[in-house]
C-alpha cells in the first residue's frame, strides 16, 4: 500500500530540517555563531534564504528547536522512571540520555562552549532552561501530587530548577576543562552538592 502523502511530506520536511540544522551547527562551530549567516547555511544545503525560513525563523531558532525537542525527551525520560524512586534521583537519571549524547557527540563540546560563551545566544539559553524546567515540573508535580499541603507545584518547580542549575554547573566545568572528566561524573558531583542522590526515600 502506498504511503499517505501527508506522512511522506512530513518525513521529507523533517529530513530537510535535520539537514539544515546539521549544516548550521557545523558552520557555527567552524566560524562562530555571530559570523555565520542564514545565506551561508542555506547555500551549504543547496537552498535559498527563503527556503531556510520555511523551516526555521532565524539561525537562533536552530538552537531553539533542538531545545524544545530535548525538553520533550527529558520529560519522557523522567516520566518513565519508577514511581518509587526519589524525585531528585529520578531527575538525575532522566539526564542520562542527554549526558550520553553530549559526551559522545563529535561536536558537542564545541557546540556547548559556543552556546555558553556567545552573548547572542544568552536569551535562547534562558528560554531553554525555562522550558525544560516547566516540562520537568509538570512530570514531577504528578509524582508529588500526594502532598496534601498544596506544595506539589512549587516543589516540582524548585526541584527541576535546581537540577537544571546543577546540569549547567557541570556543563560549565566540562567546557572549562576540555572534557577532562566525563560529563556524567560532573553532573553527579553537582547534583550531590545540592542533595544526596539516593534511589528511594
Amino acid at each position: 500500500m502506498d504511503e499517505p502523502k501527508v506522512g511522506l511530506r512530513e518525513r521529507t520536511r523533517n529530513a530537510v530540517r535535520a539537514q539544515l540544522a546539521e549544516a548550521a551547527l557545523r558552520l557555527f562551530v567552524e566560524q562562530g555563531f555571530e559570523e555565520t549567516t542564514v545565506e551561508q547555511i542555506a547555500a551549504v544545503t543547496g537552498l535559498s534564504r527563503r527556503s531556510f525560513h520555511r523551516y526555521f525563523s532565524s539561525k537562533e531558532d536552530v538552537i531553539g528547536q533542538w531545545s524544545v525537542e530535548t525538553g520533550a525527551q527529558l520529560a519522557a525520560a523522567l516520566a518513565a522512571r519508577p514511581s518509587e524512586e526519589d524525585a531528585w534521583f529520578a531527575l538525575r537519571r532522566a539526564f542520562d540520555g542527554l549526558v550520553h549524547q553530549l559526551g559522545t557527540g563529535p561536536m558537542s563540546l564545541r557546540i556547548t562552549r559556543m552556546t555558553l560563551n556567545t552573548p547572542a545566544l544568552h536569551a535562547t539559553h534562558l528560554h531553554k532552561h525555562a522550558h525544560w524546567r516547566d516540562v520537568l515540573a509538570d512530570v514531577l508535580q504528578a509524582r508529588l501530587a500526594a502532598r496534601t499541603d498544596g506544595s506539589a507545584r512549587i516543589a516540582a518547580i524548585a526541584l527541576a530548577g535546581a537540577a537544571l542549575a546543577s546540569l549547567d554547573s557541570a556543563l560549565t566545568q566540562w567546557v572549562s576543562e576540555d572534557a577532562e572528566q566525563p560529563l556524567g561524573e560532573l553532573v553527579d558531583q553537582a547534583m550531590s552538592a545540592v542533595a544526596p542522590l539516593r534511589e528511594s526515600l
